[in-house]
């Protein structure tokens, strides 16, 4: 279909939307997890706009917590859902086709991935089912809960809310003469889909088969509870992609990019607010 930017048309997401919405990005949940996750359980936290063409929906845009900005969509839709939002410095997280537009607007300053190598992070997406995952579980692993934040927070070195989202869903841990040195948790889960974040383990107890441990408890609590289980991993970790290889996790073929970035002062003038 032949899109053209006279025809594209951008409004705020309303009750009549909601359910193309969804529809939308249910027909394939591995690239919407997060936009789904969040509008349904988090709405008060974001702000959303969708593009539509002939009255078609072609794209949407989800600003999430004031800082991070997810797209999806068709690369001609993201200049027009840009101009709707405040953000100085959001995080991005969009699909590859949709940097240039971007970079139109904003300026990649930092990647949000230690193991990035350049201004932009590409995340791969993996995925296990209870048919392809492997456990492999060598060590003593224990579930966390709300008692654990603290240790939890230390190995992380993260402030408290930080640490309050990852024990919103499942986390499982391993501790070593009382101190926890490594982790791994689901905060967000759906119905038939979960996702992995927040693994880590402490620099001086890497490589013993730690991360292994504790992603293959989770996962497998997690298969037992009937989810298959997805999760974004840098392209520039090789040994985060070792792990999860390892334990069933493939490739989906999906690739996200993510930045810190800056507005440019040269930007054009937003279109009026529409609530």
């Amino acid at each position: 279909m032949f899109l053209s930017l006279k025809t594209i048309k951008t409004v705020p997401l309303n009750e009549n939307l909601e359910h193309r919405l969804f529809e939308f990005m249910n027909r394939d949940k591995i690239s919407h997890f997060y936009d789904i996750y969040d509008l349904t359980y988090l709405r008060e936290k974001t702000r959303t706009w969708v593009a539509l063409s002939n009255n078609k929906l072609m794209g949407y845009m989800v600003e999430y917590d004031k800082r991070i900005l997810t797209m999806r969509g068709n690369e001609k839709c993201i200049t027009s859902l840009l101009k709707k939002t405040d953000l100085i410095t959001p995080i991005f997280n969009i699909e590859p086709q949709h940097l240039t537009a971007v970079k139109g607007l904003y300026e990649p300053t930092e990647p949000p991935d230690k193991m990035t190598l350049g201004k932009i992070t590409t995340f791969l997406t993996m995925k296990t089912t209870s048919d392809t995952f492997k456990p492999i579980i060598r060590h003593n692993v224990q579930q966390l809960k709300r008692d654990n934040a603290q240790a939890l927070g230390k190995l992380f070195g993260a402030e408290p809310q930080r640490v309050r989202d990852l024990l919103r869903g499942i986390a499982f841990g391993i501790f070593k003469r009382n101190r926890l040195v490594s982790a791994a948790a689901s905060p967000e889960i759906l119905e038939d889909l979960a996702i992995i974040r927040g693994v880590q383990t402490a620099p001086e107890e890497r490589n013993k088969g730690y991360s292994t441990s504790v992603c293959s408890a989770l996962v497998q609590q997690l298969t037992k509870e009937g989810k298959d289980v997805m999760l974004y991993v840098s392209k520039d970790n090789p040994p985060a992609l070792k792990v999860y290889k390892k334990i069933g996790f493939k490739e989906t073929g999906h690739k996200f990019l993510s930045f810190m970035a800056q507005r440019k002062q040269n930007r054009p003038n937003k279109s009026p607010k529409t609530t």
